[in-house]
């Protein structure tokens, strides 16, 4: 409102000052651009927040939470009963700190204001509550191990603990992946608009730089589809991923090639970390082996052991590339963060 009212205290001071400088009808109009232009970049703002908001919900959720729930279920298994092992001496895992808790109260506040995601807001009204459950009992299990209180009590309460955190986990879960098929449809569309104002605008560092990103998840989309793990990863067709392992390394020339030229960097304002240029490699390294893997029906193929004395354990090529994937988004948030 007070943005709307300088904008026509102006326009009426520059009218008197020229004296005669033009109709009133075209001072309203040049108000009411103005002041539409004003709301749409109020709106656009709003909108950013929003999206923003929801990507950290979402990377938090398979990124710090699932790391977390590994760790455990490493440790303790994922049956009813808990399992301790005998020559146990404690247990560590990622803290869950304030600033999540509040980030995921962020996230529910705007699942009720504009503009509307439709399905994600009524997914991330289902998911917050249940989330912060779980996230109060993790830390509570965390406190539970820091200070060795299962020496006292002879895991009483870490059984307990137990059996709370897997029904918390699994309800989750359940809500997690229907957050993430929802909010799916805004990302995909938003990847899609950001990739053609890029392009459109010449700035092809950046553009070949989240295609990478896009067609590396593609790749991760297209095994889960499928069904396919790595207890199975020969079921998968190796037509469809040499033709999206096509894509992704075309993508990885093509940012390689660009990054070079000083001049285009400096227009485009981007500043190239070399954490990603290692990670696209790495996972163009692990996209490889899974080319190599489906070609050849060999799954015991591993850049990563060439040369090197193995312990007999099971190839996990699907595994090495999710980490990998992860790397690349992570460094890739910290070019584009370092960019701005």
């Amino acid at each position: 409102m007070n943005k709307r009212l300088t904008i026509l205290s102006l326009s009426v001071a520059v009218c008197v000052s020229l004296s005669g400088c033009g109709s009133i009808g075209k001072i309203a109009e040049k108000v009411k651009e103005q002041t539409t232009q004003a709301k749409q970049e109020s709106n656009q703002a709003q909108d950013t927040a929003k999206y923003n908001t929801y990507i950290a919900l979402s990377n938090y959720l398979t990124q710090r939470l699932d790391k977390t729930f590994e760790m455990y279920f490493q440790e303790f298994g994922g049956e009813e009963e808990i399992r301790i092992r005998k020559n146990f001496t404690g247990f560590n895992t990622i803290p869950v700190l304030q600033g999540h808790k509040d980030d995921v109260d962020k996230a529910l506040a705007f699942a009720s204001k504009e503009p509307s995601y439709q399905a994600a807001d009524e997914s991330v009204k289902a998911l917050a509550p249940k989330l912060k459950e779980l996230m109060e009992t993790t830390g509570e299990m965390q406190t539970y191990y820091q200070n060795k209180a299962y020496a006292e009590d002879e895991f009483a309460k870490g059984k307990e603990l137990h059996k709370k955190l897997l029904v918390q986990f699994n309800e989750v879960s359940d809500l997690a992946d229907k957050f993430f098929a929802d909010f799916a449809v805004i990302t995909e569309q938003r990847k899609k608009e950001d990739l053609e104002e890029l392009k459109k605008s010449d700035q092809l560092v950046r553009y070949h730089a989240m295609s990478i990103v896009n067609r590396a998840q593609d790749i991760q989309k297209a095994f889960d589809k499928a069904g396919v793990t790595d207890d199975n990863v020969l079921d998968f067709d190796a037509n469809q991923y040499a033709e999206l392992y096509k894509l992704l390394t075309e993508d990885i020339d093509k940012f390689t090639e660009l990054s070079k030229d000083k001049e285009r960097l400096k227009k485009e304002k981007v500043q190239i970390v070399p954490v990603f240029t290692d990670s696209i490699q790495r996972v163009k390294t692990s996209a490889t082996d899974l080319m190599e893997i489906l070609r050849t029906k060999d799954t015991t193929i591993s850049s990563d052991m060439k040369g090197k004395v193995t312990t007999g354990g099971k190839n996990m090529p699907l595994k090495n590339f999710d980490k990998r994937v992860s790397a690349v988004v992570d460094s890739y948030n910290t070019m584009i963060g370092l960019s701005r």
